[in-house]
């Protein structure tokens, strides 16, 4: 069980393709809370996909925008937020967002991760490469730099590899205490 203020927000946080924003929605429907995408937001303000916005401005450009917005949801309130896969290595940032709610890391194998991928038809054209590789080939070297993020910045991990977005959404629930 977790404190009451930790349990105002629940923040989604892990890889590309490990279900933050499937789980979101599902999760944020059954509390009847608020949905917030990260990626989804940011393509809002930005005025174009992730994809289109590293190809002309950069990643240091998204990254900073991606900080700033991190800053900005520190103030929700009953809300589900599916973060950008990156998202938690801006840690400070992170940390002051960690203090107003509920972190959960949703994990899978990497054969998984791939296969979400490519079975994602939109995937290549909103997810660009980070490393300048296939976004295939980069998933082993950015977990192998985001695992020691996951494991110190969430409250709770979950493999998604054999769950369902339900079976996920009530772990969830019953880890914080809030069980219907």
């Amino acid at each position: 069980m977790f404190s009451q203020q930790k349990s105002t927000n629940i923040i989604l946080t892990g890889f590309r393709g490990t279900g933050k924003t499937t789980v979101g929605r599902a999760l944020a429907s059954r509390l009847r809370w608020g949905f917030l995408d990260m990626d989804e937001l940011l393509t809002q303000r930005l005025g174009a996909s992730i994809a289109e916005v590293v190809a002309r401005q950069g990643w240091p450009f998204f990254r900073q925008a991606e900080a700033r917005l991190l800053e900005e949801l520190q103030t929700m309130w009953h809300t589900v937020l599916a973060t950008g896969g990156g998202a938690i290595e801006h840690q400070r940032e992170w940390q002051q967002l960690r203090r107003y709610g509920l972190v959960v890391w949703l994990d899978a194998e990497i054969a998984t991760i791939r296969q979400r991928l490519l079975d994602d038809p939109y995937s290549g054209q909103q997810r660009p490469s980070l490393t300048g590789h296939a976004v295939q080939d980069e998933i082993g070297m950015l977990l192998e730099r985001r695992i020691p993020f996951y494991q110190a910045g969430s409250d709770l991990r979950l493999a998604t590899d054999n769950n369902t977005p339900e079976q996920l959404v009530s772990q969830i629930l019953q880890v914080a205490g809030m069980n219907s």
